[in-house]
């Protein structure tokens, strides 16, 4: 008898729960080893000093000028696979995964030959000062490399889990990022490269897992077989509904790399301990929420899946589920890091200046990020059922809008506090934006007598329900 975890995945029978739950484990997992090795490559870099430390930080925003292509068209890509699978349309979706990538990979290129051209130029646009952007020039240089490489992996894994193929997205990723902490080890330590060590990690990781989703999709048969090809007459509407969903994600991405970049500038007055603790601060909140983004990955299959197949019931317990368990995921890490933030941050922070002020950072990011799940389960609902406009509205303001008034009106009045307080006041916004829509979204569900339908442009065919397509995970 075939165990239960090899069992394929039936998208449109298998109970909702458990379902997200099977299809987000492994990303999870991968995303978890991606956690680890940020931690690793922050561990290892702390031993370089504040300006190794700062530098990381002030790059960050470069690289996600980057992968924000990939996200967008990776979004776009997972909620139209999803539906068309759901809908029985195997040939859309392949077109429609097939787009993604020429979505993505031509625009990241233009956009990391742009930053290489002048990299420190890039980093004083972003708000490094010019002896910090002198000194980050050349990790950034190569971490945006390493980033265009990843475009393939991060749409890869948008579609892989679209189809149902969890475990192979988290295969590839605990395999790549663990190769990274290899490479950050051999080049770091071993070689005494420093940051440009860490750099050159990132790349050879990222060629690795861009290689393994290509041989993939060249390879794979059966039910995990796409056909990647051109989107022609017979996938009407595919290129406009895919720029509809892709660009508010792109935008809100761009748009965080801006916010970023003028946390960076209003932190620069205080020093470099200041922008260096806003750096420890923000890898750790991002490792804290690599795990929630495996779970979202996960319902947003399900979700997208009964839209495709007409299933309002599977949809609306999908969104119960993902709410609920994100909203609990938050509010338990949140609390940790708020508990444990001096001893966390000292692990990344040699001086005690930086040390204390990374843990006073951490503590009110964590604050921040205690009811996240309602503003990533609404992005994920509307994104999946192909909302462009609601998923922008919440993207954008989790990403940006909501803290760019904040920031500019409490650091002049409260100085770094105001800068850190910025960020709660951000993200509650953000939260809240999510709630009223998912609320709204709910009351024109019970009026409907289902799920709500998407009304106006944003209008998707969601046609009547048939029999799911079992495929393996």
């Amino acid at each position: 008898m075939m165990p239960r975890t090899s069992r394929p995945v039936d998208l449109g029978e298998d109970g909702v729960a458990g379902l997200i739950l099977r299809l987000s484990g492994p990303a999870i997992l991968g995303i978890s080893a991606h956690a680890l090795q940020m931690l690793v490559n922050a561990w290892f870099v702390a031993d370089l000093g504040a300006t190794a430390i700062a530098t990381i930080a002030i790059a960050y925003p470069v690289t996600l000028l980057v992968a924000a292509l990939g996200y967008g068209a990776g979004v776009a890509a997972a909620s139209q696979v999803s539906r068309a699978l759901g809908a029985g349309n195997p040939a859309r979706a392949g077109a429609a995964a097939a787009l993604g990538f020429r979505l993505a990979l031509p625009a990241g290129g233009v956009v990391t030959a742009a930053i290489l051209f002048d990299t420190p130029a890039w980093l004083r646009l972003l708000g490094a000062d010019a002896d910090l952007a002198a000194a980050a020039a050349p990790y950034t240089a190569l971490a945006t490399i390493g980033t265009a490489l990843m475009l393939v992996m991060i749409v890869g894994g948008f579609v892989v889990r679209a189809q149902g193929h969890a475990r192979l997205s988290g295969a590839i990723m605990v395999a790549g990022f663990g190769l990274n902490i290899v490479l950050d080890w051999v080049l770091i330590r071993l070689c005494g490269l420093g940051t440009a060590g860490a750099g050159w990690a990132a790349i050879g990781a990222q060629v690795a897992g861009a290689g393994a989703y290509l041989w993939h999709f060249a390879k794979a048969r059966g039910p995990a077989r796409l056909r990647l090809r051109p989107a022609g007459r017979r996938e009407p509407g595919l290129v406009g509904e895919a720029l509809r969903l892709a660009v508010p994600v792109t935008g809100s991405s761009l748009l965080a790399a801006f916010a970023m970049a003028l946390f960076v500038e209003a932190a620069a007055p205080y020093g470099a301990a200041a922008v260096a603790a806003q750096g420890i601060a923000l890898r750790l909140t991002l490792v804290a929420a690599l795990p929630l983004l495996g779970l979202v990955a996960g319902a947003q299959a399900v979700i997208g899946h009964a839209a495709g197949s007409g299933r309002r019931d599977r949809l609306s317990a999908a969104l119960v589920f993902t709410v609920a368990a994100s909203l609990a995921y938050g509010m338990a890490v949140g609390g940790l890091m708020i508990a444990f933030a001096a001893p966390l941050a000292g692990l990344f922070a040699q001086d005690p200046e930086t040390a204390w002020e990374g843990a006073r950072a951490l503590a009110v990011f964590a604050l921040a990020f205690l009811p996240v799940g309602l503003q990533l389960a609404a992005a994920t609902l509307f994104q999946a059922i192909g909302a462009p406009r609601r998923a922008a509205a919440v993207s954008l303001a989790a990403q940006g809008l909501a803290l760019i008034p904040p920031l500019l009106l409490l650091p002049p009045l409260l100085g770094l506090e105001g800068v850190l307080l910025s960020r709660v006041v951000a993200e509650f916004l953000a939260d809240g934006l999510g709630l009223g829509l998912m609320l709204a979204w709910a009351a024109d569900a019970r009026r409907t007598a289902g799920a709500a339908p998407v009304q106006g442009r944003e209008a998707v065919e969601v046609p009547p329900a048939h029999e799911a397509a079992h495929q393996s995970a």
